[in-house]
């Protein structure tokens, strides 16, 4: 069993926002602490919602046709957060929070004492302990995860997200047309993507009223990360938990090479392992 306490490795700076906040504000707050989840909270700070990069990731993918559009910027959290959100005690151990967050599918969980928010455990969280006291217990392919959601250059950003909400996952890799690694596109690349974008015709808010316009849509090529950091399939896992934390990544293609993808390792197969490891 795990040792570690969620009172170990959660954060204890919570940046709550209440219920009226716009999720234009919600995005800035979230660049501007450059986190990924904000914790929603009514008039008796209780917490009553998350939302998340992926929440707006959502928002982004979710707009209809051009007549119909409404920058979601101008909505209210309310309307794309998690409610409800799933609570843990500060007393817990990290085999059970990283448990919880594999079973919900989700990334964080607001730690709780005497019903009010006094932390924020996350995948991130669970990283790190995994890189600092997990070295040789597995390798990066037993932890891996080998069917990776890919892209092209050519593909658009509302696509991709799209593809992001379909598949719950945070990351699509770009590839050629021989699997060779050119690029990532995060759910935060797509977040932060400016939300007056379409693939032909857009309205847009403008200071005398709404206007439509031609515009360009953005591809994965434009917004991509490049070069690409990978790892092999035989590194340590508790390295590439290293390299998470270090470099701030969700993930890690894995490559025997360096170019042609094989598999990738997220925060998420991390937790798994930490799990595994408390289950064995």
């Amino acid at each position: 069993m795990v040792a570690a306490k969620v009172r170990d490795y959660m954060s204890k700076e919570v940046v709550a926002v209440p219920e009226t906040v716009t999720v234009g504000t919600a995005r800035n707050l979230m660049l501007e602490r450059k986190i990924k989840r904000l914790v929603v909270v009514d008039g008796g700070g209780r917490a009553v919602g998350v939302i998340t990069s992926t929440d707006l990731a959502r928002a982004l993918a979710k707009r209809g046709a051009p007549w119909k559009w409404r920058n979601p910027e101008n909505s209210l959290v309310s309307r794309f957060m998690t409610r409800d959100p799933v609570c843990i005690s500060p007393d817990a151990s990290l085999e059970e929070a990283g448990r919880i967050m594999l079973e919900r599918g989700i990334s964080g969980l607001p730690v709780i004492r005497d019903g009010r928010v006094i932390g924020v455990i996350t995948k991130t969280d669970v990283v790190r302990y995994f890189a600092e006291s997990m070295a040789g217990r597995y390798r990066v392919q037993d932890l891996m995860t080998r069917e990776v959601v890919t892209a092209r250059e050519t593909h658009s950003v509302k696509r991709i997200a799209r593809i992001m909400i379909k598949k719950g996952i945070g990351r699509v890799v770009v590839v050629d047309s021989g699997m060779r690694i050119l690029g990532i596109v995060t759910k935060t690349d797509v977040a932060n993507v400016s939300g007056q974008f379409r693939e032909k015709t857009v309205v847009i808010d403008t200071d005398v009223g709404r206007a439509s316009r031609e515009i360009r849509a953005k591809t994965a090529g434009e917004v991509m990360s490049n070069p690409v950091v990978t790892i092999r399939p035989d590194a340590d896992a508790a390295k590439a938990a290293r390299m998470m934390i270090e470099w701030g990544f969700s993930g890690l293609p894995v490559s025997p090479d360096g170019e042609r993808l094989a598999g990738i390792i997220t925060k998420t197969d991390i937790v798994r392992g930490l799990v595994m490891a408390g289950e064995s």
